[in-house]
This record gives C-alpha cells, structure tokens and sequence, in this order.
C-alpha cells in the first residue's frame, strides 16, 4: 500500500539515516530517504561542486537505504539535458546498485518520453514506486497554466504513482502556496490515484509554507533539501530532525 510520506533528499552516509530515524515514530507515514542520482554521478563525470557534495558513489547507494518499516526508499534521478534518452538504460541500472530495499524513483525530468516510462513498466512491473517532479520548467513547457499542466500529467497517470510539485529546482525557493494549491486541487479534481506532493524551501524554519495546505490535502507528501544543509553543504542532522518533528507535529503524528 502506497503510503504518504515525509521527506528528505540528500543523504550520502548510512549513518545519516539511522540518526534522522531516532525521531520518526511508527505511524502511517514514512520517512522518504532521497538519494540523488544523475546521469552525470553514475557515470562518474565532473559534477557542479554543489551536487557532487549530495550524491553518494554508485556503489553507495545500496548502503543508504536500510530495511526499515519506517522508511521509503527513493532514488532521485536526473538526466543530463540532451541525454534524456539514457532515462532507460540508466533506471534499470540504479535498480542493479540499490539492493533489495530499494523502492522506487522520483524523476527529477521535464515530461519524460511516455514511451520510456511504458518500457520500464514493463521491464520491472508495478512494484517500484514512481515520483514524477514537476518543475518550474515542467510548468513553463506547459504555458504555464493549470489545464495544459493537467492535461500532459494526464498522458502517464496511469504509469506514475504521485506527483510532487517543485519549482524550487533543489536551491532553496520557497513554496508558492496558493500557486500550489491551485495546481493540486486540479490533478485532485480529476480523481486519479496518484498521491500529491509539495517541496521548495521547506525546513524546520518554513513549514509555515505548506502547512495552509494539508486540511485540504492531509495525505500530502512533503519534501526537503536545500534548507537542511550546514554551511560545508553537508546534511544538517539537528535540523533535519527538527523538520521531521515539526512536520509530524503538523500533520497530528508527534
């Protein structure tokens, strides 16, 4: 059973996990543990400094997501622009690395090729859970407006299992709430199964940003990344657990 979940993205040690999971009691939501991944760290290529810093080595990855049935499991994958084609290839290889507690992706991709994602349902079946992102960019091919982004979501509904609404781009740019609610309540309307999501800017300082939004949609995914890095671009563990106690706390959990 898909079950509604808490995020952070950015984990590179093992041990980072097990400290965050000292605050996350069992109860109905998870704990997403985002492992980033692109085209360019699989591959092991030159990475922008920042990015490198947040993706663990492939062989890591297994590592990172641990048996516990506290958690889900996701990779965060990227592909470099031109190289969207690698999508395939590169999804069925993440799934060789992560180990048996993998559970699933968020594609961080600007309406990935419907073929692809058809092609890799087959490949592996239903199981894996799949997160598409839509992006600033996603909502700017789309002509920025409410209907047309329905419409192109409504071409993989069928092979997807949640959205998540990011216009942050990983760098901090906070929510816009009601430009949010206005998109959830669009895909909400159309009564697919798809579990829905936010992030941009969310920490333990900002859950202000999304907390007008869960009596309408109280099973929303949140997500987190920019806002729990230290000043070395490393994962902030106070804060994260800080964060994963406030947003428990927000959704009636702690």
């Amino acid at each position: 059973m898909r079950r509604p979940y808490i995020g952070i993205t950015g984990f590179t040690r093992p041990e980072e996990v097990l400290r965050v999971l000292e605050v996350f009691p069992k109860v109905d939501r998870r704990l997403m543990v985002g492992v980033l991944v692109s085209y360019k760290s699989l591959r092991r290529l030159p990475t922008n400094p920042r990015w490198a810093r947040q993706m663990p080595s492939p062989e890591m990855i297994k590592d990172l997501f641990i048996e516990d049935e506290r958690v889900v499991n996701l990779v965060h994958y990227c592909a470099e622009e031109g190289q969207e084609s690698s999508m395939l290839g590169d999804m069925l290889k993440i799934h060789d690395l992560a180990g048996p507690n993998f559970h699933g992706f968020q594609l961080n991709l600007v309406w990935p090729e419907i073929w692809l994602l058809e092609e890799y349902r087959k490949v592996v079946g239903e199981g894996p859970r799949i997160v598409l992102q839509i992006s600033k960019k996603a909502i700017e091919q789309a002509g920025e407006k409410t209907e047309n982004v329905v419409e192109k979501l409504s071409l993989s509904r069928e092979l997807i299992d949640d959205v998540l609404l990011d216009q942050s781009r990983g760098r901090g740019q906070p929510l816009a709430t009601e430009e949010a609610r206005r998109f959830l309540l669009a895909i909400k309307e159309k009564g697919w199964d798809l579990g829905l999501g936010v992030a941009g800017g969310l920490g333990p300082d900002s859950l202000y940003l999304v907390e007008p939004l869960v009596a309408d949609f109280p099973e929303l995914n949140i997500d987190a990344q920019s806002q729990l890095r230290d000043s070395e671009n490393d994962l902030d563990l106070e804060r994260a657990k800080t964060y994963l106690i406030k947003a428990l706390k927000m959704f009636n959990l702690y």
